[in-house]
């Protein structure tokens, strides 16, 4: 019986100690005060990760080949609709060359920053 309480104390002491370091963490910002700030968010957001490579389709007057591109794993839109900043990821490993058109990846939206619009009221 002594042995199972200290068995038991040992795996619950890790756990308890774990969940309380994680209430003490920064909570995000669930809605951003004004589109500047959102953007702002997003773009800390985007220079997180690197750079990769692909290929862009030829311009036919200057060139006949595809043609290299680097570009950054993640980027930021302005959905100015939904008030909101879009964060979009390409589905890539930083640093590679992808032998396929750049418009041909997978990116779909990663994160989502929204913003209170001038008027302060949200869609909700």
């Amino acid at each position: 019986m002594f042995r199972f309480g200290f068995v038991l104390l040992l795996t619950a002491l890790p756990l308890l100690g774990m969940e309380a370091m994680s209430t003490r963490r920064e909570t995000t910002k669930q809605v951003f005060d004004s589109a500047a700030e959102a953007l702002d968010a997003c773009q800390r957001w985007r220079h997180r990760e690197g750079q990769f490579s692909a290929l862009i389709p030829a311009a036919a007057p200057v060139s006949t080949q595809a043609r290299p591109v680097q570009t950054d794993i993640r980027s930021c839109e302005a959905d100015l609709d939904h008030a909101l900043v879009l964060g979009r990821r390409y589905s890539v490993v930083t640093g590679v060359h992808y032998n396929k058109m750049l418009r041909s990846l997978h990116r779909p939206i990663h994160r989502t920053f929204p913003y209170l619009p001038p008027g302060g009221k949200t869609d909700d």
